[in-house]
Formats: C-alpha cells, structure tokens, sequence
C-alpha cells in the first residue's frame, strides 16, 4: 500500500494550519541537515580503506534503490523538459556528494560543511544591491579566514579546501536547480524528481561504486546502509517536503544553520574540536548567509508587489 505523503508531499501542506508550516518547515530542514551531518560522521572511518569517493557513490547508490522503491516514479513520463531538469539536477548530486566526502576527508566536518554553504551564499549574494548587503559579505570572508588561517595552521591538507569549494560549487547549481525540479509537470511532482535524479546520478558513479562491491563486509554494508538512508533518502525527502510548506524566502534563511549543525556534529561524534577562531568564523558566514538570503527574497516579494501592484491600477 503505498504511501500517500511519499507519493505526494503536498498533502501534508493540506493537513497542517497555516500558523503552524513555519515551526514544521523548520524541523523537517533541521531533520534533513542532522541526517546529513550525523550520516558523513557514520561513514567517514570507511574513507581510508574504500576511499571518499566510493563511499559516496556506494550511499548514493543505496539510497536510489530506497527512495525508488517508496515513490515509484516513471521515467517515461518525462518530457524533454523534465529530462532535461533530472540530468542537471543529478550532475548536480553526484559533483556535491564525491566533493563533500573528499573535503571531509581531508578538513574537519564543520569546517566543509561551512565551505559547501558558499555555493547558496553566493547565488543569494548576486540578488542584492545595497550597500549594507556587501558589508555582510565582507562578514562573511572574514569569517572564511577566521576558518581557513587555524584549518591549515592545524596541519590540515590543503587539498580539503579544494574538494570543499568543488562541494560549494554544486551546492550553488543545487540552490538554482532544486527550486525548478518539479515545477515542469507531474512526472517530476512531489519527490518523482528526487527520485529520478537520484537514481540516475547513482548510475553515473556505477563506475566507483561496483569495483568496491566486492571489498564489503556486513558492517560496512549496515554503516552505508544508515548512512544512505538517514543522508541522503531522508534528508533529500525533507528539504523536498520543506520547500511544500513554505516559502522560498524561509527555506533560503534555515538552510544557513547547515555551518552550525556540521560543527556541532563533527565537535561531539567525530571529537573535532576546532579554535575558537574556527567557531566565530563559522558562526559569523551563518548569520551573514541567514540575513543575505533573507534580504534577497525580501527584495524579490517587494518587486512582485510592485508587478502587482502596477498590473491592477
């Protein structure tokens, strides 16, 4: 019996009052970015004998069969439109998953996760003029070089930084394409899209991830297992049905508490304790990143009023 939620998240916009989608939009992005953090945390021992890149393809891989299974999509329904959206969005996908797991490889879990948050910083930080707005940049670099100065002062492979501005790259293809899949026709509603491009960036990393089929035992097939599910099928799925309950603007806002959740985790599961440096930078490329987004949408509602506003009179 399928289930009606998976197969269509606007439901749940349906069954939830309005004054309360914020606080529940809220949870389900906090949810996806534990799911994401915690997840790396899992699977991160398996670097060194698997290597990065193939932990990301193997969770990957699982997870498309998960979130296949539970939302049965159709891929002939695809129109060229749709074909077009799932292709990007799963290059997309496959460059932020093999570049974030190379970065946490090398760089503390806090440290790249605040890196890969540059990608949607950057795509908000294009939609502002004021000058105010540019003093909130200069923040948020400066907080970059209270992160990066100690990361490497600590003996760090620079080599890291590189992997997480490829992440950050992604993560600003993400932030442009995730709003648009879905929005072409019904073969992409819901969490179809999701699911499509997710098994087809699983197929593009099947080059990294069925060599080291063989190398798996039991456990690590349990820790890519959770990894996979909690990581990337939930995760995903939450930022998904998020997005189904509010607005653009607010989604934008909490997606910036991804820094302080990736410090946390890496502080208390993976014992990365970082200078306090490191700590006030992160803090301060979040708060610059929560008030550049804001600023954007706030910009973008403004003109669509005086669209609006102009069209009526």
């Amino acid at each position: 019996m399928s289930n009606p939620i998976v197969q269509n998240p606007k439901s749940l916009h349906e069954h939830i009052p309005a004054e309360h989608r914020g606080t529940a939009a809220f949870l389900l992005i906090l949810t996806g970015s534990l799911g994401i953090q915690i997840s790396a945390a899992i699977v991160s021992p398996l670097f060194e004998s698997l290597g990065a890149s193939r932990v990301a393809a193997l969770r990957t891989l699982i997870a498309a069969v998960v979130l296949w299974v539970l939302v049965r999509p159709n891929p002939l329904a695809l129109g060229k439109k749709d074909a077009c959206q799932v292709l990007v969005y799963a290059l997309v996908l496959s460059l932020m998953s093999v570049c974030f797991y190379n970065a946490v490889h090398y760089i503390p879990l806090g440290v790249a996760v605040t890196f890969e948050y540059l990608g949607a910083f950057t795509v908000a930080l294009l939609g502002v003029r004021r000058l105010r707005d540019g003093v909130f940049a200069l923040v948020a670099l400066v907080g970059v070089v209270l992160i990066a100065g100690p990361t490497l002062a600590g003996g760090y492979h620079p080599l890291g930084f590189i992997w997480a501005l490829g992440a950050a790259t992604a993560m600003a293809g993400y932030t442009l394409y995730s709003a648009r899949l879905g929005s072409a026709s019904p073969a992409t509603s819901g969490l179809k899209g999701t699911a499509l491009s997710l098994a087809l960036s699983a197929m593009l990393m099947l080059p990294l991830s069925l060599p080291a089929v063989p190398e798996l035992d039991s456990g690590t097939w349990f820790k890519l297992a959770l990894s996979a599910i909690i990581g990337v099928a939930l995760a995903y799925s939450a930022d998904n049905i998020a997005g189904q309950l509010t607005s653009a603007a607010v989604i934008g806002v909490l997606f910036s508490i991804d820094p302080v959740v990736g410090a946390a985790v890496g502080t208390v599961l993976l014992g990365e304790i970082l200078t306090p440096w490191s700590y006030l930078g992160i803090l301060l490329v979040a708060a610059s990143g929560a008030y550049i987004v804001w600023r954007t949408n706030r910009l973008a509602i403004a003109l669509s009023a005086a669209v609006n506003g102009h069209s009526t009179s």
